[in-house]
């Protein structure tokens, strides 16, 4: 509350009534009632220093231009506080990147150049040689090679073998490459098994190679010595997987990727490309990101650098990776060992 008057100088009272709130009322000295004589008197609005000393009629609640004593009377309902309250104020730890976070609406209205088309009815992007394709069937699941020699012995004889007669037998299985030469041998006695699981590596420690052709011969001895002979279906694997201490190989036949002469500088269409992209699906799906390292081995060593630049290519546009993580090495080798090697380097 303010009260105003007018003197020889701007006096101003200012009451301020903090805390509980104070019942009763509040009186001069002279026993009237402030609130009565504020009504009987209105105060007048201050005017300044220049109109003069204010006259005893507009001194209102004084005599002599002096300010009459203010007595008030209460009756205390509260406690008074005396601390001051706590200092709270709303703080925002992310005012200054607040409008960074809100999302570009305008994306969402956007349209990619690759879906649209004026003269077709389907996506371009279902034509972009980069997506995976399922179909491709160029690199198997299976991790092993299936041979069944109690089959093969049912079928070489031409009728069903009595169990006592099948432990009576001698069995081996050989495999052996294109030139006649045992690669992997399997031997035993009595009843042949039902399944043999072979990994693709020899006692050696020696691979098949893509490319290569392998047959598996089976000879069986009955109890009478006589021998039986039969022959299973080839072998011959365009690509093949396997694991080395380096890393994991992706061998591929220079057949299928450059010619039957293995000597072209393009790589073949369909086949060549068919089989290197069933590589670059393999690698997406489960090696991404790891470093490559391509092998090509060829008559001569500049005809396998330019062999290795093509793989190298190939991959990289493929894999869409950058190409500092695929590099490329030509090695001079004979005909028979001519191949790629993709090799995901520590894997």
């Amino acid at each position: 509350m303010s009260i105003y008057r007018r003197g020889q100088s701007a006096i101003v009272l200012m009451i301020f009534l903090a805390g509980p709130a104070l019942s009763g009322e509040v009186t001069t000295a002279s026993g009237s009632s402030l609130r009565d004589s504020h009504q009987a008197q209105p105060v007048r609005q201050m005017q300044g220093a220049a109109q003069g000393p204010a006259s005893q009629e507009d001194s209102g609640y004084y005599e002599g231009g002096e300010l009459p004593e203010v007595v008030i009377k209460g009756e205390e309902s509260g406690k008074l506080a005396i601390s001051k309250p706590a200092f709270k104020m709303d703080v925002d730890n992310f005012e200054s990147m607040r409008a960074s976070l809100e999302p570009a609406y305008d994306l969402f209205l956007s349209e990619s150049p690759l879906f649209l088309s004026w003269s077709r009815n389907r996506p371009e992007i279902l034509h972009n040689p980069r997506i995976i394709k399922p179909w491709r069937t160029a690199f198997s699941e299976h991790k092993a090679i299936s041979f069944h020699p109690r089959k093969r012995l049912s079928e070489i004889l031409r009728g069903k073998i009595e169990s006592s007669d099948l432990k009576k037998f001698q069995w081996e299985l050989a495999i052996a490459d294109a030139d006649g030469r045992v690669f992997q041998k399997y031997s035993g006695a009595g009843d042949p098994p039902q399944e043999l699981v072979w990994s693709g590596k020899n006692e050696r420690d020696e691979w098949i190679k893509a490319g290569h052709a392998y047959s598996a011969i089976y000879m069986f001895t009955d109890a009478s010595g006589s021998p039986h002979t039969g022959a299973g279906n080839p072998l011959e694997f365009t690509g093949i997987v396997h694991q080395e201490k380096s890393g994991l190989y992706i061998s591929l036949d220079s057949v299928v990727l450059f010619g039957p002469a293995k000597s072209g500088r393009k790589i073949e269409k369909p086949f060549g490309e068919n089989i290197i992209q069933a590589a670059a699906d393999l690698i997406k799906r489960k090696y991404f990101n790891i470093p490559i390292r391509v092998y090509a081995y060829a008559q001569g060593e500049l005809l396998a650098q330019q062999q290795a630049g093509l793989v190298v290519d190939f991959l990289t546009e493929r894999l869409m990776t950058l190409h500092s993580m695929i590099s490329g090495e030509g090695r001079s080798a004979p005909f028979s060992e001519q191949r790629i090697d993709i090799v995901l380097m520590n894997q």
